[in-house]
């Protein structure tokens, strides 16, 4: 029941307003495509694509509604190769966020880790300087595997 009003929604406002249904049709296609192939439920992928291909849609999709909702103007705006370059680039643009934002941040987090076991180490050696080397003591922990077989042969 969620999604049936939406779809009604969008099947009226397609036949009402039918160039720019069709205009929306042809520019969105990378949205679209993203939207079949997008398994995560909160659909990250198809959003991080939709959202700048819809703002390439926009200008066109301005120029049809100043010009009146014609066919002939939707059809003129689907074959301007700047419109379709505008509009498929911003989809680009969407996939470089998507794909290059988990490698910046592994690569922001691998920097702060290193500077914090560094800083670590600093501290650890501050100490040894000041107590002496009898705070460095080796810790002799067992893997987790002996520790649980240790606690079924207690119980």
């Amino acid at each position: 029941m969620g999604r049936l009003p939406l779809l009604l929604v969008i099947l009226v406002l397609a036949a009402v307003l039918m160039p720019s249904a069709i205009l929306m049709a042809v520019l969105m296609v990378p949205s679209l495509v993203v939207y079949v192939i997008d398994r995560n439920p909160h659909r990250y992928f198809t959003v991080t694509i939709g959202l700048p291909n819809f703002c390439g849609v926009l200008p066109p999709l301005m120029d049809l509604w100043e010009r009146g909702q014609t066919f002939d103007g939707a059809f003129n705006a689907i074959a301007d190769p700047w419109n379709m370059m505008i509009a498929y680039g911003a989809a680009g643009l969407g996939w470089v966020l998507y794909l290059g934002t988990p490698i910046f941040v592994s690569s922001y987090l691998n920097i702060s880790t290193d500077g914090k076991i560094k800083s670590i180490r600093r501290y650890q050696d501050d100490l040894i300087d000041a107590w002496g080397n009898g705070v460095k003591q080796s810790t002799n922990i067992a893997p987790v595997e002996e520790m649980e077989a240790h606690e079924q042969d207690v119980s």
